[in-house]
């Protein structure tokens, strides 16, 4: 198709067979990113900018947002349009065209992205391998006429030039160290050689970079999607926000980070930066560089980037070796195997899918962890391995226990529908070291305390606070699962 750069060869992934051609039509290389929403450090922006080069044309950046996705809300659309809008403007700021699309009530387009490549020579979408983003992209290349490339845009060591076969986090943090200095440095942020593409669209643009937060929440209210789950304010969906959430982690706490992480009451002992890595607005290889660069002991920075670089990337490789990594069925066999054998088993009490939801269960360390999740659209991480493992006793099966996880997380969290945090749920689950015995309704899956966590430094306060925190209440059936009805 191109011969690509050496630093973004690496990355592509062809989802079509379609030849590339240039005709009199052709108007422009079309950049469709669906979740990596910055407009610098962006290996796809930089591939479709790098082939437009090398065509003589020029680059149309375009994201949208439907009503329909699942569980979409005011939290998640707040995030997703706010994000939209900074990538137009940086993209601006890069000279490059760059369009967004709301549908709502008035304005219900179909098809943008098939009629936007109608007039491209070919369109390169950002590589995620859960959530809508995957079956939308592979949907779109089966019908399209002209190539379709994936660009991998979320990992610092591109999951495709890594070996098959690697089942342990050992075992992909030898393989995948061996080739992180090769990613580590930035090349470039290539620059268009061709003027931006002015010519005529086939739908309004929303022009979103020139909106207020005024009337981004007037588009958003006119959306048919969950108002009862509110925005998230601590988490400003710009590329700056996320740049100064990782500036000051790494001035203030990444020293401290081995000795605080699994601390909640510190809530500036961990950088907070996943929602920002879910959504694109930081990737992986700006954060690697920060860390190498602070003035802070070896162990810190070996610890932080084992958790960015190990464990939340072979949770990606995972994810792309799975039909559907969000299923039940991921989890290895043994466990699963284990806690359907003691399905049977009697559960103390169980609660309804509404007192989850709010909190509202005789465990007050639970009942914190999940208020915190619903006022912030956060939960920390040590927090949720304890969550996720009272969940097995708190709902009638396993099934049901991991359906009503993933519910929560996609729904609740700005960091949920990711291949980490489904990561997560399968070691909750089991894709761990297995207990030391066999024990009622756990089988050989361990199970969790929460007397260490309750033991850190001002834990039992911040515990008994959020427990007792006020929360929204929000409309449960929005987005669950027919079978937890």
């Amino acid at each position: 198709m191109h011969k690509w750069s050496p630093d973004i060869a690496d990355r592509i992934r062809p989802l079509n067979a379609a030849q590339l051609q240039k005709s009199d039509e052709t108007a422009y290389v079309l950049c469709w990113l669906q979740q990596t929403l910055r407009a610098w450090d962006n290996p796809a922006l930089d591939a479709a900018i790098e082939l437009g080069n090398a065509l003589g044309l020029p680059v149309l950046v375009y994201h949208g947002v439907r009503e329909d996705y699942p569980c979409a809300s005011d939290r998640l659309h707040a995030f997703l349009l706010g994000a939209s809008r900074d990538l137009q403007q940086g993209c601006e700021q890069r000279g490059v065209r760059s369009v967004n699309y709301v549908e709502r009530k008035g304005r219900r387009e179909k098809g943008l992205v098939y009629r936007l490549a109608e007039s491209a020579a070919a369109v390169l979408t950002d590589d995620h391998p859960v959530f809508v983003a995957r079956e939308q992209a592979d949907r779109f290349a089966k019908r399209s006429k002209v190539p379709v490339v994936a660009v991998d845009t979320a990992r610092l060591v591109p999951t495709r030039v890594l070996p098959d076969g690697l089942t342990t986090t050992p075992a992909f943090r030898k393989a995948s160290g061996a080739l992180r200095t090769r990613y580590e440095e930035h090349a470039r942020d290539f620059e268009p050689s061709v003027p931006q593409f002015d010519g005529h669209l086939c739908f309004e643009d929303e022009a979103l970079g020139s909106k207020s937060d005024a009337e981004l929440s007037e588009i958003i209210a006119s959306c048919a999607i969950d108002h009862s789950l509110p925005p998230c304010p601590e988490f400003p969906p710009t590329a700056a926000a996320a740049d100064a959430t990782l500036n000051e982690f790494v001035d203030t706490a990444l020293k401290s980070y081995p000795y605080r992480r699994n601390n909640p009451a510190e809530e500036d002992g961990v950088s907070r930066l996943s929602p920002y890595l879910h959504f694109g607005l930081i990737g992986p290889r700006k954060i690697t560089e920060a860390i190498r660069a602070a003035d802070v002991p070896a162990n810190a920075k070996w610890k932080y980037l084992d958790e960015l670089l190990t464990w939340r990337e072979y949770f990606h490789y995972l994810a792309y070796r799975e039909e559907r990594p969000d299923s039940f069925e991921t989890v290895p066999e043994r466990p699963r195997r284990s806690l359907i054998e003691h399905t049977d088993d009697p559960r103390l009490v169980l609660y309804s899918l509404d007192d989850l939801v709010h909190g509202r269960t005789e465990d007050e360390t639970w009942n914190a962890a999940q208020r915190q999740w619903l006022v912030t659209g956060y939960m920390h991480n040590n927090l949720r391995m304890y969550w996720g493992k009272q969940l097995i006793k708190l709902t009638k099966d396993p099934q049901t226990a991991w359906k009503t996880a993933s519910y929560l997380n996609d729904r609740l969290s700005l960091d949920g529908r990711d291949p980490a945090t489904y990561g997560n749920m399968r070691w909750v689950f089991g894709m761990s070291k297995p207990a030391w015995r066999e024990q009622s309704i756990y089988g050989w899956v361990p199970p969790k305390s929460d007397r260490t966590i309750r033991k850190r430094d001002g834990a039992a306060e911040w515990l008994a606070d959020w427990a007792s925190r006020a929360t929204p209440h929000i409309n449960v059936p929005q987005g669950m699962p027919e079978d937890l009805l």
